[in-house]
Parts: C-alpha cells; structure tokens; sequence
C-alpha cells in the first residue's frame, strides 16, 4: 500500500510538471524576457532536443509603460515602441526614410524640440575622402537578365541593420517566400542559432532551420551584438556556393541618424551608442564616434562582400539601394514579386521630422496589406 502510494505521488507529480511545462511554452509565451527561462532549460534540434542552455539576450525585452527598459539595444521584430494604448506593435524594425508604422504617429513635442535642437549632429556630412568611394554606390548590374526569376535560394542580407532589413523582409513575405527578420526559431536569434551551428562543426544554418522547415530568405541575420554576416562569411559562402547575396545601401547621413534615433525613446542607448561597445571585427570597441567611422566600416563590409562574389563565380550579389526610386520594379523583375510588395516600413517620426501624418498613415495601410497578405 505505502508502495503504491509513493507510486501514486510520483506519477502526478510528474504530470504536474508536464502541465507546468506545456502551459509555460504556450503560443501565448512566445514573446519571453531573458528573465522569463530557467537556465537549464533545452531546446529542439532535428535530434531531439539539445542540452545546451537557453539564454534570451538581453535586449528581447518588453516595452514598459515608461517606453523601452533599461537593457533593450537592439533591432527586435516584436518590441516595436509603444503605442498609444502601450502594446507593442507587430511590425519590424526598420526606421529609414523606411516608414516606421511601429513608432507613434506622431512624436511628442518634447521629442520634437529634443530634434530641433539636435538638428546640427543630424545632419552631420561624410567627409570628401567619403563622399566619392563606389563602396557606397549600389550596382544596378550585378545580376544578368537571363538569371532573373532564378536566383537560387538561400537568400542572405549580408547588409547591416536599419539599411531595409524590414523592406526585404516585407517584400520577400508578400511575395509568399519564407523569410526571417532577427529571429530564426521560436526562441533564437539567427546569430545565435548561426554561431552555434559553426561551434559545434556543422554548416551555419543546422540549428536555424529545424526540419521540415527550408528558410528561403534571412533578412536580418545579425543581432545587435554579432554579425554571422561579418563573423561567418566565409563559412555562409562556403556552406551555401550557389546561395544569393544582398547588399543594401542608402544615404550614409541617413543611416547615422537612423542608427543615434534607434530605438525612439528619449534618453538612450540607442544603437550607435550600443555598436560601439560590442567589439566587432572590422569596428573596434570605442569606434563610431561619428558617421566617417560608421562608413569606414560599412565601406570595408562592401568592398570584402563584393571581393568573395566575384572570386565565386555560382554565388550571385544582389546590390540593394532603399532610396533608388526604380528599385519595387528591379526587385519585381529580379524575384518575379509584384512590385507592389516593395515599400518603406517602420518610418521613425522622430528621426524623420519633415514625414507629416498622412504618409506615416498610408505606411501603415501598406504594412497591413502585407502583413494580411502574407497570412492568407
């Protein structure tokens, strides 16, 4: 008796902490904080599940009803800033002359005063040694007409965030491909699931596409803190010999801007602030002082990219200007993509003044086209 008592006990107990475990990964947890998950916690992989820890970074935080907390950096998917009824928006992170539908719509005039008098650093000019170099140029002619509709699959933005990740990643949804932004699974980062991958000897993408799913685009593939498109290169270009490269390139003052006002909150960090701190190859921590630093390091990424693409000769470099007016029709000739799903999401109005609600209001119209079209 005292034998199948103790059975007994065992047996729900073990089901308790079956329930406890299911209803603590609900869909409706998918968004979790780096507090939110035990440290000895596994996750799946193809072969089951792996014994490795899950650590959600730092920057995978909730919004606050004071804005953004203390610890959050990055370029995140989900944690848009907040509305006016304090939810997170559903869009993605791009802010250039890209319309952040995310951001309020429209900025406080304690924001905008903060703007005016900044009004001098934002318009901060690349200097002359700059301003020439064909590295911030894209090519229009990289890719032959008789590939168009044929570019092979993976797809990898190997440019840098708030550069039209969101737009790529908009475009490629709409168009019914399978693309990530930042996140890759459930509860990774593709840098991470990336990084880890390479570590343990496998090619970039083992832990990143658990089967049977096949990514065909990763828009963003860095988060915040390591770059696989810098860090991995050689071993993306290797693993993947016939993939299809991006490069995306828009006004280095607008992209210096976008970064200092990312995210719009009113005190800081924000995403310059953050680069500078991480030690990346190529950008040294206490570099990117100012927007001739930030091109310096965009400038090198560019010329090595388009070094390893012309001594491959299977991959193929796609050359990506956000601000080419022609660009909705060359991605739709390219990709065989209504042009229609090319478009500017997540515009920041506190980093682009001069956008009036009308446009914010037509950037949000077009996010939720895309976002019902890709859902259907």
């Amino acid at each position: 008796a005292v034998l199948k008592l103790i059975l007994s006990a065992a047996a729900v107990g073990a089901f308790m902490n079956l329930w406890a475990f299911q209803s603590y990964y609900s869909e409706d947890d998918i968004h979790l904080t780096h507090h939110d998950v035990d440290d000895d916690v596994v996750r799946p992989s193809d072969n089951g599940w792996r014994a490795d820890e899950i650590q959600i970074r730092e920057e995978w935080e909730r919004p606050t009803d004071d804005g953004w907390v203390e610890d959050e950096s990055a370029v995140q998917e989900e944690w848009e800033p907040i509305l006016e009824n304090n939810s997170p928006s559903s869009v993605d992170e791009e802010d250039t002359d890209d319309v952040n539908t995310a951001a309020d719509d429209k900025a406080t005039e304690d924001d905008k005063a903060k703007t005016d008098k900044t009004d001098d650093k934002d318009t901060e000019q690349l200097s002359p040694f700059y301003s020439s170099k064909s590295c911030f140029k894209a090519r229009s002619n990289t890719v032959p007409e008789h590939l168009y509709g044929k570019l092979q699959k993976p797809y990898f933005n190997l440019g840098f965030p708030k550069m039209g990740t969101s737009s790529l990643h908009k475009f490629f949804e709409c168009g019914g491909l399978d693309s990530v932004h930042y996140r890759c699974t459930r509860l990774d980062s593709c840098a991470r699931c990336m990084r880890e991958s390479v570590e343990a000897g496998g090619l970039p993408l083992d832990y990143c596409e658990l089967p049977p799913r096949k990514i065909d685009m990763y828009a963003q593939m860095d988060d915040g803190h390591y770059f696989p498109q810098i860090e991995l290169l050689d071993e993306l270009v290797d693993g993947y010999p016939k993939a299809t490269l991006f490069l995306t390139f828009r006004s280095m003052e607008k992209w210096y801007n976008s970064l200092r006002k990312w995210p719009p909150r009113r005190n800081g960090p924000h995403m310059n602030d953050k680069l500078k701190q991480h030690n990346i190859t190529g950008f040294p921590s206490g570099v990117g002082n100012n927007v001739d630093e930030f091109a310096d390091w965009y400038c090198n990424h560019v010329e090595r990219v388009r070094d390893i693409a012309a001594s491959n000769p299977s991959l193929t470099l796609v050359e990506v200007d956000i601000e080419d007016s022609t660009i909705a029709k060359r991605m739709s000739d390219m990709f065989d993509i209504d042009e229609r799903c090319w478009g500017h999401t997540n515009v920041n109005p506190i980093a682009n003044p001069d956008l009036d609600l009308s446009e914010v209001q037509v950037s949000q119209k077009y996010n939720q086209i895309v976002n019902k079209k890709a859902s259907d």
